[in-house]
Parts: C-alpha cells; sequence; structure tokens
C-alpha cells in the first residue's frame, strides 16, 4: 500500500483528504475526504463526517484513548458501520486496525503500519 493525505485546520472545522493505492493482485485506488469538528477545550472526543464514492456519506466519533485514536463510524441508514483504531508508537510510527461490516457481514478488516515521509 501507499498513499498521501492532506490536514487543512480552518476556523470551526479541520479537513482531511486522503488517497490510498492498494497494490497487489486486486489493485484499487480509494479516496476519502472527512470534515472534523475541532476538539472542544478538555474534550476527549469530536464528531465527523465523511464522503467516499463507494460508500457515500459516514458520520462518526473520534475518541481519545491514551496513545490511540478510536474512530466508529456508521453510514445514514445503518447499513455501512465500521471501526478503527490508530495507534500512536512515535512521531513517524502509527499503527492502524480496522473492520467494517455491511449490516452484519464483514466485508473487510486491515492491518497497516503506518511510517511518515
Amino acid at each position: 500500500m501507499s498513499g498521501e493525505t492532506t490536514v487543512r485546520h480552518e476556523k470551526g472545522s479541520w479537513h482531511f483528504d486522503g488517497v490510498l493505492h492498494v497494490l497487489g493482485e486486486r489493485p484499487a485506488t480509494q479516496h476519502n475526504r472527512y470534515e472534523i469538528a475541532p476538539f472542544s477545550e478538555g474534550a476527549r472526543s469530536t464528531h465527523w463526517s465523511s464522503s467516499n464514492a463507494a460508500l457515500g456519506t459516514l458520520a462518526g466519533r473520534f475518541v481519545l484513548a491514551g496513545d490511540a485514536i478510536l474512530s466508529f463510524y456508521a453510514s445514514p441508514t445503518g447499513r455501512y458501520r465500521g471501526y478503527e483504531c490508530i495507534q500512536r508508537h512515535d512521531e513517524r510510527r502509527y499503527s492502524v486496525r480496522g473492520a467494517m461490516m455491511d449490516e452484519d457481514k464483514v466485508v473487510s478488516t486491515w492491518a497497516l503500519e503506518l511510517t511518515a515521509a
């Protein structure tokens, strides 16, 4: 895998744009765009929404948990749901684990090691 992300902090909103290139037997490219509500003073969680060409709109929540960010999300109808844990090891390295479901069927799981360029 390879990918690129861009984060913009604006007053009242953070914008995260990402592209993920999956290599191998079934190559694919996934684009995600998130709008994140900045954390309020002292808050341990915040809301986000995203648009994805394959899934449509998703709404979720980021929760701070020690050295990790937990993310929970769902589509407006609840058909698609998912969970992700992003754990920070140091300034440049993160581990990501996640799962996505279509109703009660697991459609995707992932385990990634991320390194900043």
